[in-house]
């Protein structure tokens, strides 16, 4: 079609749909959408006037357009403009792996999907931008979560596709409004993209997400029946106030969501392995309220010696010694209790409440010790394959950063949080009490443990063991050659010989003339080694 006069102002459709236009007569945009395009001159009242004064709805009324939005198109239109898919990434095998991995390893932990309303969205994702989005996020959950190793592209490792994949749905969801989508769907589609951002280590962004989906969740909008993308009505909500409050207490972020009585409450007729894996860990997060935090924060400062004792025992009878669980679900419950414990450990240290002659183990000086003589113990009965598939979630864990604030002295990363708070109290102990005795394992042992732990899953020797070996260096320079031998790492030079530790004198029983109370005192203090090399937000 020959093109006609040339105007000198964008056309009357462009302007509306704010896009560029190359001011012939007819443009080339109308052309391609099947739009009248015309140019007038008379001002026109702002906003929208009538029916006509929407192009969607024009584009509506086009048959072509119609028959163009009921096929796959690699472009959608949303409230940004077009969004344009980019081609090849988000392909079949890639969420058939994924879908395989997620419904196999990781529902009883994350029961937040049905594989046959996950299938809904893939069939689905073609004409729906929210399908697609949800998909995309999905899968980019998958690769950030658990360094899922991407065996149908090896050229592609799963950190590439994971952050490609986490950069589609974000711009997919730019082009969103989610009050426009099932309730459900929406806060699905935020609590995947805050597990992204946690696996990618953008915490600011994960916790922006995270609130998100808290607050779509509190703002009523699922009183709307009929759209669940969970298998338990109470799943949602269980999984969102973890999520929350691991969250609160690493971050030191205000909560939004409690138990109350209208609470939905998990449903107990199910027998399963991953229903009751996932009760425990609902029921070891339930008394960590804002009560609590208020406690952790340092707002509130009136509590006692029995309040955490009470959390102590809930914690045990959580998750009981006894419990039979696939090691999938073990991993993460063992690894959520140790690091609870330690946690209400610290907030006795800080309170002052811990003695030599404790009125129960929680409050004794000693009781790291204990927490990672459980943990080591845990750990290695479970499978190396069930620590992996918390991966990255795992050795991420294992960092600790320290700095002069009162909230930073304090920010942890739960196994690494119980592994130096461990090397903490081992550097009180005198060299007799850090070897084993007769057939006992000693907490050198679990500590030798604890670093192969680090060292054998995706990432740790690069990222975190060298950090790891920092602290130890600085806390317990003997342990450096043997740890390094142990791990069959180079010797550095800087590696001291073992030494005894040098016991204070002055105490009248044997205990006490085997711990340090000179380096008791410092636990707590900045470690400029470690100050920076993490930025965590």
């Amino acid at each position: 079609m020959p093109r006609q006069n040339i105007a000198t102002t964008a056309c009357d459709a462009c302007r509306r749909r704010k896009v560029k236009c190359d001011t012939q007569q007819p443009c080339a945009r109308c052309q391609s959408a099947g739009l009248v395009c015309r140019t007038t001159s008379v001002p026109r009242k702002k906003g929208r006037q009538g029916a006509t004064a929407t192009v969607l709805q024009e584009l509506r009324k086009s048959p072509a357009q119609t028959e163009a939005l009921s096929t796959p198109s690699p472009r959608d239109y949303g409230r940004s403009g077009y969004f344009i898919r980019s081609p090849g990434l988000l392909t079949p095998i890639v969420i058939q792996s994924c879908a395989e991995y997620f419904f196999t390893r990781m529902l009883g932990t994350v029961p937040i999907l049905l594989p046959a309303l996950f299938q809904t969205h893939v069939d689905h994702m073609a004409e729906s931008l929210h399908s697609y989005c949800l998909v995309c996020a999905f899968c980019a959950f998958v690769f950030t979560q658990t360094g899922y190793a991407s065996w149908h592209n090896p050229a592609n490792p799963s950190s590439t596709l994971g952050r490609s994949l986490l950069e589609e749905a974000m711009t997919a969801r730019r082009h969103l409004d989610p009050f426009t989508a099932p309730s459900r769907l929406s806060i699905t589609t935020s609590f995947l993209l805050y597990g992204c951002q946690i696996g990618m280590g953008n915490q600011r962004q994960a916790y922006y997400f995270l609130r998100e989906a808290t607050t779509l969740y509190t703002a009523g909008i699922l009183d709307q029946p009929g759209t669940g993308v969970d298998e338990d009505p109470g799943s949602l909500f269980w999984l969102l106030l973890i999520s929350e409050r691991a969250h609160a207490i690493r971050r030191h972020r205000p909560i939004t969501l409690e138990i109350t009585p209208d609470s939905p409450v998990l449903d107990d007729t199910h027998s399963d392995a991953s229903s009751v894996g996932f009760r425990c860990l609902a029921d070891l997060y339930r008394p960590f309220n804002q009560s609590f935090l208020s406690h952790w924060n340092g707002t509130e400062t009136s509590f006692s010696k029995e309040l955490l004792i009470q959390l102590e025992e809930h914690l045990r009878q959580a998750v009981p010694a006894d419990i039979e669980l696939p090691d999938l679900l073990l991993a993460d419950l063992r690894v959520s209790q140790q690091w609870l414990r330690t946690m209400i450990w610290q907030l006795a240290t800080t309170a002052g409440f811990l003695s030599s002659t404790p009125s129960h183990p929680c409050l004794d000086i000693r009781y790291p010790l204990q927490i990672a003589r459980e943990l080591s113990l845990a750990t290695w009965k479970l499978s190396r394959e069930s620590m992996e598939a918390h991966g990255v979630g795992l050795v991420r864990s294992l960092i600790r950063r320290k700095s002069s604030s009162q909230a930073e002295k304090r920010k942890v990363e739960k196994i690494f949080e119980i592994t130096c708070t461990f090397a903490d109290v081992m550097a009180c102990l005198s060299q007799s009490r850090l070897r084993a005795s007769g057939f006992d394992l000693g907490p050198q042992d679990y500590l030798k443990h604890l670093c192969t732990l680090i060292h054998g899953l995706p990432g740790g020797d690069t990222k975190f063991l060298p950090l790891l070996l920092a602290k130890i260096g600085q806390t317990l320079p003997s342990m450096l050659a043997p740890l390094s031998r142990h791990l069959s790492l180079p010797l550095t030079d800087s590696a001291p010989p073992e030494t005894e530790t040098v016991s204070p004198v002055g105490f009248g029983n044997d205990w006490d003339k085997d711990f340090n109370w000179a380096e008791m005192s410092r636990i707590g203090d900045k470690t400029p080694e470690l100050e920076g090399t993490l930025q965590f937000g």
